[in-house]
């Protein structure tokens, strides 16, 4: 028997047949990444496997808390001391730092946790391996940009990190009798310009075309003592300061009776930072850094 085209077109279409001869039932979904996930939640809320999630989540939040509060007390008491903190913004870099330290590890051990994982050793160590080289990489990078040495360059302050000196200017600081020993905490010393006029020239030339300037030589660092006196006298009065900071009055002030001195014996000095400028309190005529403030020098 032939069939027609409108034999074909009429033909009522057969059910799905499964894999077993005669089944004609639907075909069996297959289970979905949202299935399993669905699967997880209800495994977690039906049978309270949050908890010991939770716990092991809040063991590794404690031990995160710990080494960010050391890291916290290295880089704000002992690299970033008073307003250079603020002139720096290493704040942001230390939200940034401590919220993956703090956020990241114990989220990650709270979706890893399950006792009966054999792997489950191995997962906590990847993580705390993860979290530690993140931790050591953001410390480095902030210990690079710390203020190492806080110069005085004729009449301000220049800050200057180890990354902007190159070993052999390294190496020439720890030659020069007037720099300590590596020190955790920045160094206050001023910058003698050299009597040549040849070698003068060729800072400045070198300077103009976006190389070292005179901060970047050390072997020209001297005591603050040598430059400060000087520099002091040149300084901004504290009243004038007032002015360009009309909203940080009661911070001078403060600042002013914190220093023990009359006002007419007090100066600042600009302090020019990576992320904003500040104010150096002198006295006068000796010269004394008294107090960093982050407020406007100019």
């Amino acid at each position: 028997m032939i069939r027609t085209s409108a034999d074909v077109s009429t033909r009522e279409p057969t059910p799905h047949q499964g894999s077993v001869p005669g089944d004609f039932t639907a075909p069996v979904r297959r289970r979905s990444d949202s299935d399993a996930l669905a699967l997880g939640v209800v495994h977690l809320v039906a049978n309270q496997a949050w908890r010991p999630r939770l716990r092991a989540a809040g063991v590794h939040f404690g031990l995160s808390a710990v080494a960010a509060a050391v890291v916290s007390a290295c880089v704000l008491w002992l690299w970033y001391p008073g307003a250079l903190a603020s002139l720096h913004g290493v704040y942001t870099m230390m939200l940034i730092l401590l919220g993956v330290d703090l956020v990241l590890g114990p989220v990650c051990t709270f979706m890893v946790f399950d006792r009966r994982k054999k792997s489950l050793p191995m997962d906590l160590a990847i993580i705390a391996a993860i979290q530690i080289v993140a931790l050591a990489y953001g410390i480095h990078v902030i210990q690079q940009g710390r203020p190492q040495y806080v110069l005085l360059v004729k009449d301000r302050f220049e800050v200057v990190s180890p990354a902007e000196l190159s070993r052999t200017a390294q190496a020439q600081a720890q030659a020069n009798p007037a720099v300590r020993s590596p020190s955790l905490v920045p160094q206050w010393l001023a910058v003698n310009a050299p009597e040549s006029v040849a070698q003068r020239n060729a800072i400045l030339f070198e300077s103009l075309s976006g190389g070292r300037d005179l901060q970047h030589h050390p072997e020209l660092y001297v005591p603050l003592m040598r430059g400060a006196p000087a520099a002091a006298a040149r300084g901004i009065s504290v009243e004038r300061i007032r002015q360009l900071n009309p909203t940080e009055r009661a911070r001078i002030d403060a600042a002013v009776a914190a220093s023990g001195l009359p006002e007419n014996d007090l100066r600042v000095l600009p302090l020019r930072g990576p992320a904003r400028d500040g104010a150096v309190l002198v006295a006068l005529p000796s010269g004394r850094v008294l107090e960093v403030l982050a407020i406007q020098p100019w």
